[in-house]
């Protein structure tokens, strides 16, 4: 195997005189299974590690070289001349430390359900980064995927918020996203209420909690707040401080105006309602102002302006086009790429529902990669005059959005979304490209407001 010299870490440097060559290297799998015979081998070892009743013949070399808490501990920065060195760790963690002490001398791990966890603690207390990434990995691609909700939010997203693992915090708020509702409900009162703002703060800022409404989140967050079992979040110091975090993540702007009346009714202290009332003011003005004045606006881009997937049918929906479809192309004349469906309220009062779909469409003749993003009033029934706002969103603010307003009937019943741009539209296949900003990920997030016009 080769590579170039810039890519090689620690490369000894070439003498003087040194001809031409080439970096090559041998099999670095096989080199490190090489060093597996070593482990709890007292040949060469020079510190034994004490762990439970168990001792481990050890190497001050591959310990030091595998993790930095292992280099610092077996310096003079601790006790470097010690040769016994004992470690004090919980009774799980107990019984993973041969797999996780082997790990550091061949890069290998046998892990399954019972033992990852515990390897993950370890390898978070040591630092050693190659296995905190591996045990997350498989967390979750192979355990999350098979556990209760309940395993989930008490084990594994509980260790994943106070060790601060991303992809474990992502993977656990994906599962308890899509039964928020039972999280919060009063058979799971004491887990909800035992939650710690950081887990709290984790959760309202996924966008994809599935939850009938906004307000039922303001009332999971208000019911955490006043928990009996926890008095001092009541205390008005650190209900504000509380409050003064949660508060940015909570999207006041699409409650109701009855909604808004109830939440500045809230029983809390002075001065946390002191924080609270500019985000209902800011709710209010959101929703007095038409859709068209929206646009633009920065003070209405921020998360508390990105919809949840709320299971209550209002005049919005909040919709994720994957990259492979947005890639698709046209087959023969049939133009459609994509074709997404919602429903929304078919009028003021609450009634039969409203499909809509949002079709991406395209020409495989047009000889470009030309694509167009199309709103279809898929059913209805008389000329209904509605204003729209449709905006690209990321998982923390709203990127791009336009407005309009349409004529909908059965002979004209769609309307062509694009967004604008500084020097005129900005075409739908500029937005979708690969090296687009507005593209997160694997994913396009798009939402949709819309507005039966007065």
């Amino acid at each position: 195997m080769s590579a170039t010299a810039a890519s090689v870490k620690n490369r000894l440097p070439l003498v003087a005189h040194e001809p031409q060559g080439q970096d090559c290297f041998g099999d670095d799998r096989e080199s490190m299974n090489d060093f597996a015979k070593y482990f709890n081998n007292s040949h060469l070892a020079d510190v034994s590690i004490l762990c439970g009743e168990e001792s481990y013949p050890a190497h001050r070399l591959v310990l030091a070289r595998g993790s930095d808490v292992f280099d610092r501990m077996l310096t003079d920065e601790w006790d470097g001349t010690k040769k016994i060195v004992q470690l004090i760790e919980e009774p799980q963690c107990v019984k993973v430390f041969a797999a996780f002490l082997r790990f550091l001398y061949c890069n290998h791990v046998l892990l399954h359900p019972d033992n990852t966890l515990p390897i993950l603690i370890l390898a978070d207390k040591y630092n050693v980064p190659s296995l905190k990434k591996v045990c997350q990995d498989y967390a979750v691609n192979k355990i999350l995927p098979n556990l209760s909700l309940k395993e989930i939010y008490t084990e594994w997203f509980s260790y994943a918020t106070r060790a601060f693992h991303p992809p474990l915090i992502r993977a656990c708020i994906s599962a308890i996203g899509k039964e928020f509702e039972t999280v919060i409900s009063d058979d799971w009162a004491e887990e909800w209420e035992s939650a710690d703002v950081e887990q709290v703060d984790e959760i309202l800022r996924h966008n994809s909690l599935v939850v009938n409404n906004e307000f039922q989140v303001w009332s999971a967050v208000l019911r955490w707040l006043n928990a009996p079992s926890h008095p001092q979040r009541r205390e008005p110091a650190q209900a504000t401080k509380l409050l003064s975090t949660l508060l940015p993540l909570i999207r006041f702007p699409f409650m109701s105006g009855e909604e808004l009346v109830d939440v500045e009714m809230a029983n809390i202290p002075e001065t946390a309602k002191a924080v609270l009332m500019p985000h209902v003011y800011q709710a209010y003005k959101y929703q007095t102002l038409p859709l068209s004045r929206r646009v633009g606006a920065i003070e209405f881009t921020g998360c508390q302006f990105l919809l949840r997937c709320y299971s209550e049918v209002r005049w919005s929906a909040r919709l994720i086009l994957s990259r492979s479809d947005l890639e698709r192309k046209p087959q023969g004349s049939q133009p459609e790429i994509i074709s997404t469906s919602f429903f929304t309220r078919a009028s003021a009062i609450q009634c039969e529902g409203w499909r809509w779909s949002l079709k991406i469409v395209g020409s495989a003749y047009s000889g470009d990669e030309t694509k167009r993003v199309i709103l279809v009033a898929e059913d209805i029934d008389q000329s209904r005059v509605v204003d729209y706002l449709f905006a690209i969103c990321d998982e923390t603010k709203v990127l791009r959005s336009v407005s309009g307003r349409k004529n909908f009937s059965k002979t004209r019943d769609s309307v062509e979304l694009a967004l604008k741009h500084k020097d005129g539209d900005l075409p739908f296949h500029e937005v979708i490209r690969e090296s687009s900003l507005f593209v997160n990920g694997r994913e396009l997030h798009v939402q949709l407001m819309l507005k039966p016009a007065d």
